[in-house]
């Protein structure tokens, strides 16, 4: 991971007790997707990270899954609230236009 990333991730903590910031900052790095179903966190790094970092930690599939619209609801301001619905949509029909490939070079290697 890029130490210009992990700056932001530490940004991101900023009002954490240093431990658990340290901690917090630990498991994001070594496994992302599971620390983000933490919602807390989850807002955090949706409130401040850009794009391109959030796609970098835990991947634009696994990113797709930690987007439930519960979560996006309590983003402010109303445009980043707008900007993941409609990231949301563009990432689920990514993944739908994957496994159909998927499913046709499935097919086609029978």
């Amino acid at each position: 991971m890029k130490k210009e990333l992990k700056l932001k991730l530490k940004g991101m903590l900023w009002d954490m007790p240093s431990e658990k910031r340290d901690a917090v900052l630990k498991q994001i790095i070594q496994n992302p997707h599971k620390t983000f179903q933490d919602e807390q966190i989850l807002i955090r790094g949706l409130n401040s990270l850009g794009w391109y970092d959030l796609i970098q930690l835990p991947g634009h599939q696994n990113l797709l899954s930690l987007l439930p619209d519960s979560s996006i609801s309590k983003l402010y301001p109303p445009q980043r609230l707008t900007f993941y619905k409609n990231a949301k949509e563009l990432l689920s029909k990514f993944a739908e236009k994957q496994r159909i490939n998927e499913r046709l070079s499935h097919r086609n290697s029978r």
